[in-house]
């Protein structure tokens, strides 16, 4: 097919001075149909490829310029041409040995109505402005700007590229799940099967039959990836098994291994729970998740993209945070994590009734009102208003302290007490000021 088929009319009929621009942007620049053929890139997209523009016209995107042989799992085109959205995304890559942060911006072009004719994608290097984590890191469902998340995006960049069994450890709703998909979603093996099998549904953990056996979990996985749920729960013999098959050199005919538990697995090794050969397939590929009330950062963020999902699916009138929900879920503990924060949105959202939603629509952990002393009150109130100047301030502790009232050495006492820290809250006013206002 004649390469000038993919040549979208406005860009090329008498407009140098157009081209002259997009050619100079230091940023990637594309041009993409409907099908995700590439029908323009400028001067750097060609300089980071080494490849001229005529061979790349008519390639797909991802596997021109990602190598995937799917759509990216950070691409946003799909709203761009099914409803004419522009998207914003973040995601890393490794650049020559070296992880680097992006930021893809897609929006459409030539759209009648909702219908976009091409999409451009405009990349850009964000590396130096992400490490002091202004942004989001982003890969697949996995979206965190919390410092204590850092570990989990570094080490997913690193362990994509090999074949190696990794082992996640993490309460129950922290998304091990969702890292293990990620992870087969950047791994070579992202066209391949990726596969769940619970160790606790098989009778006593003697799960050979249903893993290994003919039509078993890890034929199904095979050149995919097979995630392990609930490892502590499988018996002796499958460990065995396991560990025998995990040790032979890696082939495209078996799967890569991700294994998942909520419990210490250095616990599980000293009680006898795990074998130690098993471990040992382990040992150098071990991450565990934080919980949700260790990465508070992302609590305002998190609720919000949960809020614009399930006002769509409940048709709920609301549209964001009041600020008293936003001191709630910022002091709560949140035992279940990431799952039940999507609950308790999603409750929300059926129960508000105007644009915001209020506290009296997230009913976590209401007190009781026969047990309630008026020194928990005050406390509860206390607290709040700390978490709201706080928030406000981005964690700088002279302005939380001024606007409170307060010397800087009772305030930081105060802290103290409810548990509050000021990384929490840095580079949350953006967000804040989105929720309450």
């Amino acid at each position: 097919m004649s390469p000038r088929r993919f040549r979208p009319p406005a860009l090329y009929t008498k407009s140098p001075f157009l081209r002259s621009i997009l050619d100079g942007m230091p940023e990637s620049v594309k041009i993409i149909d409907p099908q995700y053929r590439l029908v323009y890139a400028n001067q750097t997209s060609q300089k980071n490829l080494k490849i001229n523009l005529n061979d790349l016209r008519g390639r797909s995107c991802h596997e021109a310029f990602y190598g995937y042989k799917e759509k990216c799992f950070f691409c946003g085109m799909q709203k761009v041409f099914a409803n004419g959205e522009s998207s914003v995304g973040y995601f890393t890559m490794d650049v020559n040995g070296v992880n680097r942060d992006f930021e893809v911006s897609v929006f459409p072009l030539g759209c009648e109505g909702k219908k976009a004719d091409y999409a451009v994608e405009i990349v850009r290097d964000v590396t130096p402005v992400s490490k002091g984590k202004g942004l989001p890191q982003n890969a697949g469902q996995i979206s965190s700007r919390d410092k204590n998340f850092e570990v989990v995006f570094d080490n997913m960049a690193q362990w994509a590229g090999d074949d190696r069994a990794v082992l996640v450890q993490g309460e129950k709703g922290t998304g091990k799940k969702s890292f293990a998909r990620a992870l087969h979603q950047r791994s070579v093996r992202s066209e391949r099967p990726f596969r769940v099998f619970h160790c606790a549904d098989n009778s006593e953990g003697e799960c050979c039959d249903g893993l290994f056996g003919p039509d078993g979990a890890w034929e199904k996985a095979k050149g995919g990836t097979l995630y392990l749920d609930g490892i502590c729960r499988m018996g002796k013999k499958s460990q065995l098994l396991l560990a025998k098959k995990i040790a032979k050199p890696a082939d495209w005919q078996s799967p890569r291994v991700v294994a998942a538990t909520i419990r210490d697995i250095a616990d599980l090794v000293e009680t006898g729970i795990i074998n130690p050969e098993l471990y040992n397939q382990f040992a150098s590929r071990v991450l565990r998740l934080p919980a949700l009330r260790d990465r508070k950062q992302d609590l305002p963020f998190l609720a919000q993209h949960f809020i614009e999902t399930y006002k769509v699916i409940t048709g709920s009138p609301a549209e964001k945070l009041g600020s008293a929900a936003m001191c709630q879920l910022m002091t709560y503990h949140w035992p279940g994590n990431i799952r039940e924060l999507e609950n308790q949105v999603e409750r929300a959202c059926l129960l508000a009734t105007g644009s915001q939603i209020e506290s009296f629509d997230l009913p976590i952990n209401p007190p009781s009102a026969e047990k309630e002393k008026l020194d928990d009150l005050l406390n509860t109130t206390e607290k709040a208003y700390l978490v709201d100047a706080l928030t406000k301030s981005e964690g700088r502790l002279i302005a939380t302290a001024k606007q409170a009232g307060l010397t800087q050495k009772t305030l930081q006492r105060k802290m103290k007490k409810y548990g509050l820290k000021a990384d929490d809250f840095k580079h949350l006013s953006d967000g804040y000021s989105a929720i309450s206002n």
